[in-house]
Order: C-alpha cells, then structure tokens, then sequence
C-alpha cells in the first residue's frame, strides 16, 4: 500500500530541487565521509512547517548523519487527527511517497512489533491524514538516501504505556537502526511563555525523567504534541543532548503567538 505525500507543498515544498535547495542553506556538512552502519541512535525532531522548523530539524540529522547510516528507521509519531486503533498504529507495508522518492517499509521488524504484543496493532487510518511523521521524511531521505522506514502512530500517549512499550522494546534486538521521535513543544502562548515552557519540559528530557515529562506538562499546561514519543526515546537511550531550541518567531517575527521547536540527539 502506498502512503501518498498529502502534505507536500503545504508544511514543506512539493519539488525535489526546492528541498533540497532548503537543506543546502542550513546544512554544514556537504559531504560525509562516514558510509559505517551505527548500531542505535536516537532523535528527537520537530514536525512544523520546514520555514518554522526545518532548520531544528536539519541541525540535528545532518550529525547523526556525519557519525554514519541506519538501515532502518522506526518513528514514532504523534497522533493529531483522533483516527486510529490501538495504543499504537503501525503501518506495516508498502511504501512512502516523498518528493525525493519512496521509502519502503520495514515489513520484518514492522510484524516484530506486532507479533510481540497487543500494543502495537496493524493500522492505517491514524496514519492517512496525520503529517507528524511525513513531514519528516524528506529530510530523512536527503541525508540518508537508502533506508527502510517502521512507521508508528503512539495514540494513546500515558506514562504506564509508555513503559509498557519500553518494555516491549527491551526483548527485541535492534542492529543498525535509527529511533526517531516526533513533536513540537510548547503551542500558542507568546515568545516568553514558550521559552520557559520549553525549558521546563527540556529539563526533564535531558535528565531522563519520563514521569517528570507527564506531570509538568499537565501541571504547567505545556502543550507538546509529542510527550509520548519523546518519553519512549527518553527511556531507550543513556545520553541526550540538545541540539537547537527556537519558537516560530524566528521567521514569522510574531511574539505574540508562537510555537517551540526543539531537536535532540540520543545516544
């Protein structure tokens, strides 16, 4: 089954040259030297429009990208459309449509996730109108070009599933894979606001307190989309490392009613 790019030319440009025109300007690295599978490594990347966001996200991929490849990538995204079954929607075949070519799925491991346990379900409906996890992938494919994709929708985002699904994760082995995990931060207050919203919830992540996560976003009414995929990747790695930070100010100049972006690198 193929899994159509619907966001192309809305959230980022629907041309290859565009893209990658994009890319160009905020990258530092042109060329990579270092072709070495790594066994894991994590990111944590934002999913606006590429004008708020792209360059948080590029930041981040292109130095995974300089420290080698994965042969596949498992995404966790965020579940923004209220379609979907199961705690988590994975879409278990075909391909993904993107401006810079399709990205086949992982069909083994995608049935490892759904043959060891009931969390994980085979599910196309969360994914056919939800852009956090499309967004991504052209950005994907320009630095790593040759790679398998599991994509999975976290609906039902908690701290006991997200335990749940850590434990799933701690009995399956994985070799040459990147874990990416999708969210914005903070939505709608002003610049400040944001800010020290963000700084909050970043606390948090960089000292691994996936409780801490939960609890501050509800108490301090932070509105990050993704706290869920966060928290998986927040369990999976030792080492976190912020990488950039930006509201939607950045470009649009309004203070008034922003967005928070952020990127992080696992390890």
């Amino acid at each position: 089954m193929l899994r159509k790019a619907l966001y192309a030319g809305k959230f980022y440009p629907e041309s290859r040259d565009e893209i990658e025109d994009f890319i160009k300007y905020f990258s530092i690295f042109q060329t990579f030297e270092n072709n070495e599978y790594y066994e894991k490594r994590g990111l944590i990347l934002p999913h606006a429009g590429y004008v708020f966001s792209g360059k948080t996200a590029i930041k981040a991929v292109e130095r995974v990208r300089n420290e080698g490849i994965p042969e596949t990538i498992i995404i966790f995204g965020t579940n923004h459309t209220g379609y979907g079954n199961g705690i988590c929607s994975v879409w278990d075949k075909g391909e993904w449509e993107t401006p810079l070519g399709a990205i086949s799925v992982d069909t083994e491991i995608a049935s490892l996730f759904l043959e060891f346990s009931e969390i994980f379900v085979a599910d196309y409906s969360a994914h056919l109108y939800e852009h956090s996890i499309e967004v991504q992938l052209p950005i994907l494919k320009y630095f790593f070009n040759e790679f398998k994709i599991v994509p999975i929708i976290y609906n039902f985002q908690s701290v006991s599933n997200t335990f749940k699904i850590l434990e799933v994760l701690s009995n399956m082995k994985f070799e040459k894979v990147l874990f990416v995990a999708s969210s914005d931060f903070n939505h709608y207050d002003d610049e400040k606001t944001t800010l020290e919203k963000d700084e909050i919830l970043i606390a948090k992540i960089l000292k691994k307190e996936i409780e801490g996560m939960f609890k501050v976003a509800r108490e301090q009414h932070i509105t990050a989309c993704g706290i869920g995929p966060m928290s998986i990747l927040v369990g999976l790695f030792d080492n976190i490392e912020l990488v950039d930070h930006t509201t939607s100010a950045e470009f649009s100049g309004d203070v008034s009613y922003t967005v928070g972006y952020a990127s992080f690198i696992l390890r």
